[in-house]
């Protein structure tokens, strides 16, 4: 296999793993937030948890494709039951993924893999999506 396949490869594995990381974290707000807070961020954790099986569902049918094993481990969770950090966890996660994504897009384009590089542009709008509406959510001064 050609090196920079490889590369791309073992990329998206990385990012596989953090969009399954990203389920967990999701899944474990949802049932730890509390409080007020609760009324609106389990769903909003809920629907961030589906997007995020999409994402993971996509790089691992896209790993086989392109001649790799998928993997299926995940970082650990950042437990807290603060809701502001749970928010402060989330938004890192964003931040780093979209970085991820811009490079193995990067990486995609030199293999003219197009339609890798297209989704990738995808995620990497809908990661920038969720990364602005918790900044929003982190405004609240009530967090």
């Amino acid at each position: 296999m050609d090196v920079k396949r490889k590369e791309l490869i073992d990329g998206l594995n990385e990012d596989l793993a953090h969009e399954l990381g990203a389920i967990h974290q999701y899944i474990y707000n949802a049932s730890t937030v509390s409080g007020l807070a609760r009324l609106t961020l389990k769903d909003f954790f809920l629907r961030e948890a589906q997007d995020e099986m999409l994402h993971a569902q996509y790089l691992a049918e896209k790993i086989a494709a392109l001649g790799g094993d998928p993997i299926l481990t995940a970082p650990p969770v950042q437990t807290t039951r603060d809701v502001k950090g749970m928010l402060q966890i989330t938004l890192q996660a964003e931040i780093d993924t979209v970085s991820r994504y811009i490079k193995r897009m990067e990486q995609a384009e030199v293999l003219q893999e197009i339609e890798l590089k297209l989704k990738l542009e995808d995620m990497i709008a809908n990661e920038t999506s969720h990364k602005e509406e918790i900044e929003r959510l982190l405004e609240d001064p009530r967090l």
